[in-house]
């Protein structure tokens, strides 16, 4: 593998550490009703093919800062739509009046806010952790190109010296989202 391909694949591994990261953060409850809090239930509905997401078998809407409205395209499913958000551990218990779902979002309490920031922030450090060994594989196959023909010192050097902007660039994209995310769960 020449460098121009470790440094491609690096930064394509990077780009979904971020969206990983990003994608966690979305499922993350914070004080108001978000409807992204839905994206992770998976509902079994023998009918339409075994497990599907939940957005796929239902309308999911927000009524109010704390209210989610969960409108099932076909009303058989309710119970199995109850039952699988009940168990996917979101910390919602949905109300079912035969036709429709309402999830409430009761306010977070400080303490909550702060186990949920401190939550964020280890799964922040195990993202980073995967972006230093994606850093490792590429310093490694950049390595291995020394004493090839056409490789000059100063290119392997260039070519570390872009895996570490690369790092630097996507750690600074996920302490942003961090930021962003612990700033809207700390806000009452």
């Amino acid at each position: 593998m020449d460098i121009d391909e470790a440094l491609l694949e690096a930064e394509d591994k990077m780009i979904k550490t971020c969206a990983d990261y990003d994608g966690f953060l979305k499922g993350v409850r914070t004080g108001q009703a978000s409807v992204e809090v839905f994206d992770r239930v998976h509902v079994d509905i023998p009918a339409y093919g075994g497990i599907v997401p939940l957005k796929s078998v239902a309308v999911i809407s927000r009524q109010d800062a704390s209210m989610i409205i969960i409108k099932p395209f076909d009303p058989k499913t309710l119970k199995e739509i109850e039952k699988a958000i009940s168990a996917a551990d979101i910390g919602i218990t949905p109300t079912n009046d035969g036709k429709i779902l309402r999830c409430a979002f009761p306010a977070m309490s400080e303490e909550r806010r702060k186990q949920t920031v401190k939550a964020i922030k280890e799964r922040l450090e195990q993202h980073k952790i995967s972006l230093r060994n994606e850093r490792k594989d590429a310093l490694k196959h950049i390595e291995e190109n020394k004493g090839k023909a056409g490789v000059s010192e100063d290119a392997l050097a260039k070519g570390k010296d872009d895996v570490q902007a690369l790092v630097k660039q996507y750690e600074g994209q996920l302490d942003t989202a961090f930021e962003k995310k612990s700033k809207e769960i700390m806000t009452v």
